[in-house]
């Protein structure tokens, strides 16, 4: 039987900031203003990447010296990172055939993952609403669902993609 995989280095708090940010901008950009060390320790990590001015993937070493006008983007890894290990579990294992969140993840959890993108509010016929529709008194209205993100994150393919 072949060795399981060894567990992905997690990311520092001060990556994880990063990777949040990166994981909601729309394009999955990483803020300007990040450290050159925290550039190469996230890269080598496999928690971003560059691509030059036509869309090509530098390799690690390009992406380090490159001087071109390009960001630093997010890969499916920096997502996954992203998230704590509560989220990581619920994202993959607390979601039903539907693609509905079961009752044991906790609301501040659905919360945090649909700020991420990764899960949004659905009404009963569907519609996508902009939060759980609780009022504080009464509990949520609409229930939490994976989105078409959060489950390609939660899928993690072999060959990193581009987020």
């Amino acid at each position: 039987m072949p060795p399981a995989p060894a567990m992905p280095r997690q990311a520092t708090p001060t990556e994880r900031t990063h990777l949040k940010t990166a994981s909601v901008h729309p394009n999955g950009e990483l803020r300007l203003g990040v450290s050159a060390r925290g550039l190469k320790a996230m890269l080598d990590a496999g928690f971003i990447y560059r691509e030059d001015s036509d869309g090509y993937r530098l390799s690690d070493a390009e992406a380090l010296v490159y001087t071109g006008e390009t960001t630093w983007r997010i890969t499916w890894a920096g997502r996954r990172a992203a998230l704590s290990a509560a989220q990581w579990r619920d994202l993959t294992e607390r979601v039903d055939e539907s693609g509905a969140f079961t009752t044991k993840v906790h609301w501040v959890t659905r919360h945090a993952l649909a700020e991420l993108g990764l899960a949004e509010f659905r009404d009963d016929h569907g519609a996508v609403q902009a939060d759980d529709g609780g009022s504080g008194v009464r509990g949520p209205r609409y229930r939490a669902f994976r989105t078409k993100l959060g489950r390609r994150v939660a899928q993690l393919a072999e060959a990193d993609e581009y987020a």
